[in-house]
């Protein structure tokens, strides 16, 4: 690594003090700024003359760095030996929370929705589309905001976004297109969120597997407490009440975001992805000016028509498309053909988000041990995946109320959600392990928004479907998105060259 320094000498309280301003130019490594080792020892000496600096958070790992005018805090995403990344971990596992008692109230709410607004299964699905509406506008606005305000900007208006909007619905609004309207800025939030916490941890020094997978178990086990939680307000009376639950975390995860993002700026947004792309350049190219742009951006075309990119968005299209319809289809899907005992089938429908939640817990460490990366772990898992839901579309066509029948059917919804919950966080590694740095925030944000259009298209056409065809065929229709990302999943290794390591 080459440094250039110019020292000058000042004067302070009689006093001579000398400073010494570096500035990388070169990296052999597009992760050398984040290598300790690689970092001169006299950088982090404190000022033992006290001169009114900020003392930095660890005395090892964190530099100041001056670039183009602004002084930066860098550091290694080292979450053991950096005591700052660990609270941004916490504030992505809080805001992954809220995500999952987002995602999963809707479908649970279906059917008081529809009798306390008096409306159709059709015209409740349309909260699924204004949802997708936000997590389209995320995917072109997430890069505008990380080149504005950065990763702390970023985060702090998803976090906003939640406080404000589950407000509105905590007040059980009198008409259903004010329900519908608070769902475009929650979708809007989220879909900032899931960018920038997917980007950050899939960043991980070490454990990035184990975090990944802990963060959307986080997910799957706000997704699992939301039946029972949503079946109990609704007896009471208050279900409205239920979004106190999400409103509560949204300020809990700003009050963390705060401190913890306070350094993850605009301009050290800018400075990570210019020293990553030229570290992927064989010859220096000369430093631009301040008054030009820092980087030149892709178009939204240009990213989507990139295979990584491409590949991504419609694995999690579809994905997110059985995912969701499972979850939010289930419920309802129970009480129509299995029971109306309401309280006994809502822990049944849990019985999914249990097995996602354990299954990213528990696989998410077992994947670095049993397999050499995590895209051949996905095909394993999308096999078993595949397996247990042609388990479910056989024992969803038994009609029966028996005790023992609604056990195996418990036991196999698990299995589905145990092996289907590993895939999303798994997947989003491979895809930053596929992407530069600056690309990643752009290119995950729209893999991940226009997935999400997976979220809300699918549950949407399956609402639509099953009222015509009967809600009888609900698992024939998760079957099918299920194959779906599975085939799209074997296509990795033909379309997306030169990454034979992590594929």
């Amino acid at each position: 690594m080459e440094t250039t320094q110019n020292n000058k000498t000042t004067s302070k309280g009689g006093e001579e003090i000398n400073e010494r301003t570096e500035e990388w130019t070169n990296f052999a490594d597009a992760d050398a700024l984040m290598d300790p080792s690689s970092l001169p020892e006299e950088s982090f000496e404190l000022d033992e003359n006290g001169d009114g600096r900020d003392p930095p958070l660890s005395r090892d790992l964190i530099r100041d760095i001056e670039w183009k005018g602004n002084l930066l805090k860098v550091y290694p995403l080292d979450y053991q030996r950096v005591p700052i990344v660990k609270y941004q971990v916490l504030a992505c596992f809080i805001m992954f929370a809220v995500f999952g008692f987002n995602d999963q109230s809707v479908g649970t709410l279906l059917p008081k929705l529809m009798e306390y607004y008096n409306t159709t299964k059709v015209q409740v699905s349309n909260i699924f589309l204004i949802q997708l509406s936000g997590y389209i506008c995320a995917s072109l606005l997430n890069e505008r905001v990380h080149n504005s305000w950065g990763m702390r900007g970023g985060m702090l208006v998803a976090a906003t976004l939640c406080i404000v909007f589950f407000s509105i619905l905590m007040s059980k609004p009198s008409k259903f297109s004010i329900f519908m309207f608070c769902c475009f800025p929650l979708g809007l939030g989220i879909g900032i969120l899931d960018a920038s916490c997917n980007v950050l941890v899939g960043n991980m020094i070490v454990h990035k597997n184990e975090l990944m997978g802990i963060m959307h178990a986080v997910y799957g086990c706000a997704a699992m407490l939301t039946p029972p939680l949503v079946a109990h307000f609704v007896k009471w009376g208050h279900w409205s009440m239920y979004f106190v639950i999400p409103f509560s975390m949204s300020v809990i995860g700003a009050c963390v975001i705060i401190p913890s993002f306070r350094f993850e700026t605009a301009a050290k947004y800018h400075y990570i992805c210019e020293q990553d792309e030229n570290a992927s350049t064989p010859e220096p190219t000369p430093e631009p000016t301040p008054s030009e742009q820092p980087l030149q951006k892709e178009s939204f075309f240009a990213l989507l028509s990139m295979p990584p990119i491409l590949l991504y968005a419609l694995f999690l299209f579809a994905y997110l498309g059985a995912e969701i319809t499972t979850g939010a289809w289930f419920y309802t899907y129970l009480l129509e053909t299995k029971s109306t005992d309401q309280i006994k089938m809502s822990y049944i429908a849990s019985t999914f988000w249990i097995g996602l939640t354990a299954g990213r817990l528990i696989l998410g460490f077992f994947t670095k041990k049993a397999f050499s990366n995590e895209y051949r772990a996905c095909r394993v898992y999308c096999a078993l995946t595949l397996f247990f839901y042609t388990l479910y579309m056989v024992v969803g066509w038994i009609n029966s109320e028996s005790l023992s029948y609604l056990i195996s059917l418990s036991f196999v919804m698990f299995c589905c959600g145990f092996f289907i919950g590993p895939l999303f966080p798994s997947a989003s590694i491979v895809a930053v392990q596929v992407l530069p740095k600056k690309l990643q925030i752009s290119g995950v944000g729209i893999a991940v928004a226009l997935g999400g259009c997976g979220g809300a298209i699918l549950p949407y056409s399956a609402g639509i479907l099953t009222h015509l065809i009967g809600i009888k065929w609900m698992p024939t229709l998760c079957w099918f998105m299920v194959a779906l990302f599975s085939f799209i999943w074997m296509l990795y290794p033909r379309y997306i060259k030169g990454h034979s390591d992590v594929l």
